[in-house]
């Protein structure tokens, strides 16, 4: 496999390159669907247990139904589109 050609530039310029190369891999990486569904999750997640740390129970239960019935509607909508078509 042949060298890179950032091996040869001195060191100031290779973190410089580095750095750069970084940031394009964590722009790529974050304009992939999967890891924007991966991040609003999480920033979900971290404003309900914010909610649950800072006393707001019933808020905090609130903030949880749309988490917690989201697979029952799910499945209510595969069984009905199931039934639509298999008889």
């Amino acid at each position: 496999m042949p060298a890179d050609w950032a091996d040869y530039l001195p060191p100031e310029k290779r973190e410089a390159r580095e750095r750069s190369r970084q940031r394009l891999r964590l722009r790529a990486l974050l304009k992939q669907r999967r890891s924007l569904l991966i991040a609003a999750a999480s920033v979900y997640g971290v404003w309900t247990l914010g909610l649950l740390i800072s006393g707001n129970g019933f808020v905090f239960v609130l903030a949880l139904v749309p988490l917690l019935s989201l697979p029952a509607i799910a499945a209510l909508a595969w069984w009905l589109l199931y039934k639509d078509f298999n008889g």
